[in-house]
Order: C-alpha cells, then structure tokens, then sequence
C-alpha cells in the first residue's frame, strides 16, 4: 500500500468543506477592501528566491525543494510574495496602475522537520498591496487581517508589531546586534553561532530558551530608526488606535526574510504551541525594484491555513442542509428516480441519490450521515398516485406532495 510523502496531508471530503468557508470568508473580505486575486505557477526559478529571500536565510540554505530538468533549475515555490512580484512585473501591472492589491491562495513548500503547525507542503491565503508608502495602507493591511480571523470566528490571538526601519537603520541595527552578542556568542546555540555570521536578524527569535535569555538582555529601543521612519511608525500606530485594532509593540520581532523593511507584524495564537504565529507580514519596499522594477514600495501578509484550522479546533461538519435525497423503491420507481433528479438539478436545487442499491434503512441513513435537508420518497404507491413522500429530516415530518409540484415547493425551501 502507497502511503503519503510525510510532511504532506489528504484533505478529505469531511475536512473540505472548512477549507472552502475559509477561502469564501477570505474572498468576500478581500473584495471588501478592493483585492484581486492572482494565481501564480507553483513551479518558478530557483534564482527568483534566491535574490529575493536573501542567500543567509535558512529558506535558501536547506528548506527550498529544488528540481533540475535539463538547463532549467526550479523550484517548489516556498512562499507567495515573490512570486506575486515576478507577476506583477513580467505582466506590467507595474504600468497600468499606481497601485495594484492583490489576494492569492495556494500550497506552498518547505524542506523543513514536519510537527504540529508545519509541513513541508502548506498552505497560504495572502495578500500584496504594490505602489504606496502611506502608513495607512499599513494600518488597512494590519486590520484587514484582524477583521479576517473575527469573520473566522478566531479570538484568543494576538497582534505583535514591530519597524525595522529603512536599509540603514537595519544596517545600524545588524552593527549593533554583532557588537553586543559577540561576547555573548558562546552561550548561543550552535544554529544562532552561524545566524551571527549569515543573519544577525534571525536570532532575534530563535525559539532556544538560552538564545532568548541572551536575546531578552538586549537593549532594543525605537530610537533606533531614522526620522522618516519613526514618523512613518508613529502614524502606523496612531492609525491602529483609531480604529481599535489592538497591539503589543516587540524590538525583538523581526521576520526571516531579508527583503522586510519598516512595518513588521506577526498574528499569534497560543494554542498553536511553538509555532505560534497563525499569519505575518510586513514592508518589502525595495524588493520590486531588486527584482529588477522600478523602485516602489509594497506591503502584505500571509495566513497559514492550517494553522486557522487548528486555532479553531475542531468543528462539526458543516450539515448539508440544501442537499435533496431521493429514495427510490423499485425499478420503475428508479427510472422516475433519474428524471426526479434531473428537474432539480436543472432548477439549481442539490440532489444526490443512493446507487449501491441498499435497503430503505440503509438510504434513510446514508441521509442522515450526509445531514440533508429533505428526503423525497418514490415506490410503488407514490407511482399509483402521482405523489412523492417528502420527509424532512429536522422535523420527521412526512408529507405527501404531487409529483408535478415538487420541484417548485423545493425551491422555496432550499435555493
């Protein structure tokens, strides 16, 4: 027997329907606040990341899937923003609007130790908003995720946020960080020793305890950035308390990835364990123009979709509660069966039937395990008639109803 790859997940037919809401919630949200989606390639070139993410991230050092095919050295995208960006450019979204917002969905890819929370194929719901340096779009894109995981039902969480500054001021902040962890360089873990010479920035959270003992002895304080920037910062925050979008300021939040500028934010929620964060984001302002665009500023975030499924817990099966079950008993009850079920299919009313041909106790219960609405019945005295018997199942209520009326009294009641 095949099994699956390990880090992978089925999702069976119990489990989809909590992944269509949340993709139905994001989309409606999304649209409210002037998204488009964009659907990009799973497979793009390995040189995208490789520019875009930083060559000392460990994304690029040992979690990318990588395929070589003859000249062409691909890659199993690991995350969405880059590859948004390689569209946006290549199909000159660039040059026909000031600004573009755009929303995706999609499995994404790592070569990382699967565990609750992470697995090597995931997947994302995200958003990018090309073009703007205003703090406002900060505070739009910031309570635009708030407002999705309320439409989620998902309280409990909370929003960290945090600036980087500009290049300088992360330059600044990178000379600082060597200068006070040098001396402290033994007692890290042998994982940070390296981050000190690849990625300073990644040992700012490393999830070691000693590392973060070392970390949380650090002196990180916003009088760090540049004047832009804190102005830029301050309106960010002032824009969040207007709206009532809670927060906790963190000098320690940074993001893996070296294309971050600025505004940084994380969504966290403990019940997810070590792997806390359900969904982050932040400015990427120089990343268009590294991938060879004109230089414009741009911010997003991305949700891992398990890691809501989880937040939430587990949730009854949503119940079926438009779908029309037809019974029939008998052949010719089987053949008026099949003209039954096309009439309420072509009056957009759902309607499936049982074909392993079991006995009416067994239908009645492939029903209820299905949690439809309605049952119609058809035998041989229905036939002699010209009626079905429609139960419904909430009540047990069963009626008599004409054969030629059924479809219109169903569509007042399930469409």
């Amino acid at each position: 027997m095949f099994k699956r790859v390990r880090g992978t997940q089925d999702i069976l037919p119990q489990d989809s329907l909590s992944w269509q809401e949340i993709e139905e919630v994001s989309r409606r949200i999304f649209s409210l606040y002037g998204y488009q989606e964009i659907r990009t390639p799973i497979l793009e070139r390995v040189s995208l990341f490789n520019h875009s993410l930083g060559e000392a991230t460990e994304i690029i050092q040992k979690q990318m899937f990588e395929l070589v095919h003859g000249k062409d050295h691909l890659v199993l995208r690991p995350e969405g923003t880059a590859a948004v960006v390689r569209a946006y450019l290549e199909n000159n979204l660039d040059k026909k609007s000031q600004t573009s917002k755009l929303f995706y969905f999609g499995p994404m890819f790592r070569a990382e130790r699967p565990q609750k929370g992470r697995l090597r194929q995931f997947h994302h719901l995200g958003i990018e908003a090309l073009g703007s340096l205003s703090p406002y779009l900060d505070v739009e894109v910031i309570s635009l995720g708030a407002r999705l995981l309320k439409e989620l039902c998902i309280s409990g969480y909370h929003i960290y946020i945090n600036s980087l500054g500009c290049q300088d001021d992360k330059a600044r902040l990178a000379k600082a960080l060597r200068r006070e962890l040098k001396s402290r360089l033994p007692k890290l873990c042998p994982d940070c020793q390296n981050r000190y010479h690849r990625n300073i920035f990644r040992i700012l959270d490393c999830k070691n305890s000693g590392c973060q003992k070392e970390v949380g002895s650090l002196e990180l304080k916003q009088g760090r950035l540049c004047s832009a920037c804190t102005q830029h910062f301050r309106a960010v925050i002032e824009g969040l308390e207007s709206i009532g979008v809670s927060y906790q300021l963190s000098p320690y939040l940074v993001r893996g990835l070296d294309y971050y500028t600025r505004t940084v934010f994380e969504f966290r929620h403990a019940s997810l364990g070590a792997q806390d964060a359900l969904g982050a984001g932040g400015r990427y302002d120089n990343l268009i123009g590294l991938l060879g665009g004109k230089e414009l500023p741009a911010i997003g975030f991305a949700f891992g979709i398990e890691r809501i499924l989880l937040a939430r817990g587990r949730k009854a099966a949503p119940k079926n509660q438009s779908l029309v079950f037809v019974i029939t008993l008998g052949k010719l009850a089987e053949k008026k069966g099949v003209k039954l079920l096309h009439s309420l299919r072509a009056n957009n009313i759902p309607a499936d039937t049982d074909y392993a041909g079991h006995s009416l106790k067994g239908k009645m219960r492939q029903a209820n395990e299905l949690g439809v609405r309605f049952c119609i019945i058809v035998g041989e005295n229905e036939l002699a008639k010209g009626m079905v018997s429609l139960k419904d199942m909430a009540t047990g209520e069963q009626n008599e109803i004409k054969q030629d009326e059924i479809v219109d009294y169903l569509k007042s009641k399930v469409t």
